[in-house]
């Protein structure tokens, strides 16, 4: 069908800008670890929770919001309001996000006290015009999100993380002589950097496409005020806002509660940041893959709104089973890829100090639960129901505080338990989500039917790994020393991993040669795979 080929186009430029800026993202923490150290990173760990709190206030639920009214705009061959409302929301946005960036300055001192670590203050300080200047990013990807058109948000992802890394580096290590605390606010001002940059090449592709877009509306449409189209997009925006609040709250009930319940099981204050620091490489780490599956939600929701826009009931259906299958095709062999290479890829990235690497052979599981749940909680917002997504999370987090305050406090399990509670925490909003699909969804929404072939495939292909790496470390660690052996055996386990994986779900037909040629370097991946007649 068209409208799959498009999504898996829009996905496949989303997922590369993903891979490419958590693959930075990935490089920057170790570099940035060496820098500042382990009580460092703890510090710089808190204040940017502290930001990404705000940053979701600001922009979460804002890009989709728009996206979806472009969307319906554009079902309905309104291109008149679907260009006047994004110019409204554009003003609205700006405004708010200046008011928030005020906010954060002025309260900067009072949050950092509230999670008792006041060396954070800078951090934040750092860190607060990002939040205007990411607002109006946000209102110009949300435009072309919701036009199908996914490369200016790609490029502008890719623009504004370059920037990010390779400056915060920088001034976190010209700053270091003044001290950890002004080294870790130098690792901020790349961010601000970063997304000054992203919202001015923004601005600069709109107005380059502004002349090609139409204006016309069908006789029947009545003009729609300035202050309905705010109330529309609000009526969208807020409640996937708050859905997105309530889905970060899993990192903000770790980092309101972990230290705290870390002290009480007998660590000092600095030990307890340490902690919180190892907590937050697990994490670093897993968004790796859920930036993948996070661009799949992105590209889908359109797509699940136009067609409930105009009840197309046979195209809500293939969109939704298209979604789901895509992210357990994504999802479940990553979870697994990270599972049992956890222990060589915290080797090669953390060098220093590798601790955490259990955390993510036990909780890597947390890749397939959150793509699930955010495919979910799309269909749910195109459906205008996004308050029963909320409801969900909302019981999973109260399962969540109430384990991470019985298991962290246990010094056996020490910040372990953070991550059995954000795997319950899913676990339990996928079942409560389940129902409410299938009362409010017109069409039914299987997703176990999906899971067969990656997982089988998966299994193989973690099988490999796991044998390749063991391989290779056996034959390099005498010839190249613990560290460079083990970088190369992992860099080998995780190509034979992936060539594993694409051959083995090729031949089992869950995915087709044309769906692998649309991905990044797909069709080069396929011309080899040919060429060695695997497939």
């Amino acid at each position: 069908m068209e409208n799959e080929g498009q999504a898996h186009k829009g996905f496949a430029i989303l997922s590369a800008a993903g891979i490419l800026n958590k693959v930075l993202s990935v490089i920057y923490i170790p570099v940035l670890f060496q820098i500042v150290g382990e009580l460092g990173y703890g510090i710089y760990s808190a204040g940017y929770k502290i930001y990404a709190f705000i940053y979701i206030l600001t922009n979460a639920g804002f890009p989709i919001g728009i996206a979806k009214l472009e969307a319906e705009f554009l079902a309905r061959k309104n291109h008149r309001d679907a260009v006047r409302s994004f110019k409204v929301i554009l003003l609205v946005l700006a405004a708010y996000g200046f008011a928030m960036t005020a906010l954060t300055v002025i309260f900067a001192r009072s949050l950092t006290m509230a999670i008792s670590n006041p060396d954070s203050f800078l951090v934040i300080l750092a860190l607060s015009p990002t939040i205007f200047f990411s607002a109006v990013s946000s209102s110009f990807r949300g435009f072309f999100n919701g036009r199908m058109d996914m490369k200016p948000t790609a490029v502008s992802q890719i623009l504004e993380q370059c920037l990010n890394v390779f400056l915060s580096l920088g001034f976190a290590f010209i700053l270091k002589p003044y001290g950890i605390v002004a080294a870790c606010a130098g690792a901020t001002v790349g961010t601000t950097l970063g997304s000054l940059g992203s919202a001015f090449y923004l601005w600069a592709k709109y107005r380059q496409k502004a002349p090609g877009f139409e204006t016309s509306a069908p006789p029947e449409s009545e003009l729609i005020s300035n202050r309905d189209i705010v109330r529309r997009f609000l009526f969208y925006a807020v409640p996937i806002a708050i859905n997105s609040i309530i889905i970060f709250g899993t990192d903000l009930v770790d980092l309101a509660n972990t230290s705290s319940r870390l002290l009480a099981a007998g660590l000092s204050s600095e030990a307890a940041t340490i902690q919180f620091g190892i907590l937050n490489k697990y994490t670093s780490l897993l968004n790796v893959p859920v930036a993948v599956t996070t661009a799949l939600y992105v590209a889908m929701m359109p797509y699940f709104s136009a067609a409930i826009a105009v009840r197309d009931d046979k195209r809500l259906k293939s969109s939704v089973g298209e979604a789901f299958r895509l992210s357990l095709l994504i999802s479940v062999p990553s979870a697994v890829g990270l599972a049992v290479l956890a222990k060589p890829i915290f080797g090669v990235i953390f060098a220093r100090s590798s601790e955490g690497w259990r955390l993510m052979a036990y909780g890597s599981i947390v890749v397939i639960l959150y793509s699930i749940v955010q495919i979910q909680a799309g269909i749910l917002q195109a459906l205008n129901k996004t308050q029963y997504s909320t409801y969900s999370l909302l019981a999973g987090i109260a399962v969540k505080i109430a384990i991470n305050n019985y298991l962290i406090a246990m010094p056996s399990i020490n910040v372990m338990g953070a991550v059995i509670g954000t795997i319950a925490c899913y676990a339990i909003a996928i079942a409560i989500n389940l129902i409410f699909l299938k009362r409010f969804l017109p069409v039914k929404a299987k997703v176990l039917r999906y899971l067969p072939r990656p997982l089988v495939s998966s299994a193989l292909m973690g099988a490999a790994a796991l044998g390749s790496y063991k391989l290779g470390y056996f034959l390099f660690r005498h010839a190249m020393g613990l560290y460079l052996s083990n970088a190369v055996s992992t860099f080998i386990a995780v190509f034979t991993g992936v060539a594993v994986y694409t051959i083995v779900i090729i031949r089992m037909r869950g995915v087709s040669a044309e769906e692998i040629g649309e991905m990044p370097y797909g069709k080069k991946i396929l011309a080899g795979l040919k060429k060695s007649h695997l497939i």
